[in-house]
This record gives C-alpha cells, sequence and structure tokens, in this order.
C-alpha cells in the first residue's frame, strides 16, 4: 500500500510538472475542445455556404469565357482578312460576365444579399469580403478586354485591321492569368475559414428532431465529399486518366445513396414532411443529374476533341453548380424549421 500511495503521488507531480511545463492544465483543454466545437455558428455555415455558391459561379462564368476564347478566336498568327471568325459562344459567355459583375457588386456593394451576410469570426469576414472585392476588381478588367475583343471579332473589324489581333491576345491571356491568381487567393481564403461541421445527434426522441437531424447531416456530408471530388476533378486535363476520378465518383454516389436512404427511414411527421418531399424531388435530383453528367463525361473524355471536352466540363461545373444551390436553397428552408 505504501509502495502505491509513493507511485501515486509521483505520478501526480509528473502530472503537475507536465502542465507548468506546457503551461495547459486538463481544464484548460477541455474548455479547448468545448471551444473548437462553438466555432461552428449557424452564421458562419451560411456565410461559407453562400461564399462556395459564389466560387462556383465565377469559376464556371470566367473560366469559361476563357475557354470559349481559346476555342473560337483563331490564333493570330493563322488570321487572315478573309479568314470566317465564329465566337458566338464567346460572345455569350462575356455577356455572362457582365451579368454575374453587376450582380455581384450590387449585392456585396450595394446593400444586397452579400453585404447582409455576418459571421462570428471578423477574420473570417474580413479576409473574404476583402479578398472577393479584389477578385471583382480584377474580373472587371478582364471582361473590359474580353468585350473589346469580342466586339473586335463580332463586327469583323479584323478585316480591315490585323493589327490589333496579337495584342489583343496577349491581353487577354494575361488579364486571365491575373484572374487565377485572384481567384486561387480568394478561394484559398474560403477554405482556410471552412467552419467545422457538428454531426447532429439522431438517437433523440421527438421524431421531427431526428428527422431534421437526419436530413441536416445528410445535407453537410453530400457537400463536404462533393468539394473533396470536385477539388480532384477540376484538376482533369484532356490527356489525363479518368480512373481515379470515376473511382471517387463512385464512393461519392455510394455516400450519397447510404445517407439518403437514412433520410427515407427517418420519422417525419405532418408537420415535418414537406423537408422530406424538398429532399427527394429537388436536392435528390440535382446531385443525381450532377453524378449523372460527370459519369458521361467521364467515360467520353479519353475520346473527344479538345472543343467537345472543353464543353464537357463545362457541362459538369453547371450541374454542379446547380447542385450546390440546391444545397444552400434546402440549408434554407431547414433552418426555418422549429422543433417543439
Amino acid at each position: 500500500m505504501v509502495s502505491r500511495l509513493k507511485e501515486r503521488l509521483s505520478s501526480n507531480k509528473e502530472s503537475d510538472k507536465k502542465e507548468q511545463t506546457t503551461g495547459e492544465t486538463n481544464e484548460d483543454k477541455e474548455n479547448k475542445k468545448e471551444q473548437t466545437v462553438e466555432r461552428t455558428s449557424e452564421a458562419d455555415l451560411a456565410f461559407y455556404n453562400k461564399y462556395i455558391e459564389v466560387a462556383n459561379k465565377v469559376t464556371d462564368v470566367a473560366d469559361g469565357m476563357h475557354k470559349e476564347y481559346m476555342n473560337g478566336v483563331p490564333d493570330p498568327k493563322t488570321l487572315r482578312k478573309n479568314s470566317l471568325v465564329l465566337a458566338l459562344m464567346f460572345d455569350f459567355k462575356v455577356t455572362d460576365m457582365e451579368r454575374l459583375l453587376k450582380e455581384y457588386k450590387r449585392s456585396l456593394l450595394d446593400g444586397g444579399e452579400l453585404s447582409k451576410l455576418s459571421s462570428e469570426n471578423p477574420d473570417m469576414k474580413k479576409e473574404v469580403e476583402g479578398d472577393f472585392k479584389d477578385l471583382l476588381d480584377v474580373m472587371d478588367s478582364y471582361y473590359t478586354t474580353a468585350k473589346r475583343v469580342s466586339d473586335y471579332y463580332r463586327t469583323k473589324e479584323y478585316q480591315n485591321d490585323l493589327s490589333k489581333a496579337a495584342e489583343y491576345d496577349d491581353e487577354m491571356k494575361s488579364r486571365y492569368e491575373r484572374y487565377k491568381s485572384s481567384s486561387e487567393k480568394f478561394n484559398d481564403a474560403l477554405k482556410k475559414y471552412k467552419p467545422l461541421r457538428k454531426k447532429r445527434d439522431v438517437n433523440v426522441s421527438n421524431p421531427d428532431e431526428k428527422a431534421v437531424n437526419t436530413l441536416m447531416n445528410t445535407y453537410e456530408n453530400t457537400l463536404d465529399n462533393a468539394e473533396s471530388f470536385f477539388g480532384s476533378f477540376q484538376k482533369i486535363e484532356k490527356n489525363s486518366g479518368t480512373e481515379t476520378l470515376q473511382s471517387k465518383l463512385d464512393d461519392f454516389e455510394k455516400n450519397f445513396n447510404s445517407d439518403k436512404r437514412d433520410v427515407e427511414s427517418a420519422p417525419f411527421t405532418d408537420k415535418s414532411k414537406y423537408m422530406k418531399y424538398n429532399f427527394e424531388d429537388y436536392f435528390v435530383k440535382q446531385v443525381e443529374n450532377f453524378i449523372s453528367e460527370t459519369r458521361k463525361f467521364l467515360g467520353n473524355a479519353a475520346k473527344m476533341k479538345e472543343s467537345d471536352f472543353n464543353k464537357g466540363y463545362d457541362n459538369v461545373v453547371t450541374y454542379y453548380n446547380y447542385m450546390i444551390t440546391a444545397y444552400n436553397t434546402s440549408i434554407n428552408t431547414v433552418n426555418t424549421f422549429r422543433v417543439y
């Protein structure tokens, strides 16, 4: 007994020494764990989710404009006065860029939806909004150049003056590189502040609470898995293999189907059943459309011409954005529900 007591006292002294050395007691550690969980708030989630949607739309339009320029406008070295330049899709993307810039400038700078987003993390709000403002400025310059180039070919000005073609080509590519750099900075800031997700407890007695928690877990699991897959997908090149991406898509579909079954078996009541219908009729369809479009693209990518490859890639991005929009809309619907 005396030996055990000595061991115990010795152990307590060692523990005290460690706590003094690190300056962190066990109580401090527990508090830190609690603070980590508490970092996730509804405001931070809403802020992050909305800006994920913004980032995806920007990528869709800006990268799409660059691809259509590369596809529709010939190399200045091969351009002749009698060349037939059909850059209709490039013109459409320039118009999309104008519309997107107008929408987000009003939303962020003129009292719109983005300006009203709040966050419990002031650093997150300051950095993400600041980088997005910088990105809008860069995109504005990119759009101005693209509009001038689009008009040059649409009005056939090149037939009277070929000298501008090479200058415009260099400027377009330079503006695109500036956009890519600014876009990456904005996306990195957004990922840096990705809120920790707190898994909802489904072992509760109230059927509506159980159903809602199951639904929220499914929405958030799907978003996290989709972001992981899409991050890999964005790195695809024309001649790169697609086996790894197809395997990751299979995993994404498998996980989603498992979560979907949990929602289907959840105890929704007449009060909450409308959220289940929204999930089945809206969100599930958008996810399945994304999976279908991506699978079709990956299965044929190796056989596609460059132009078809780019169009297929853009289609996948478009369906991904539809899914993200469905996620945000559905999350807002669930957040308005109250369990009593």
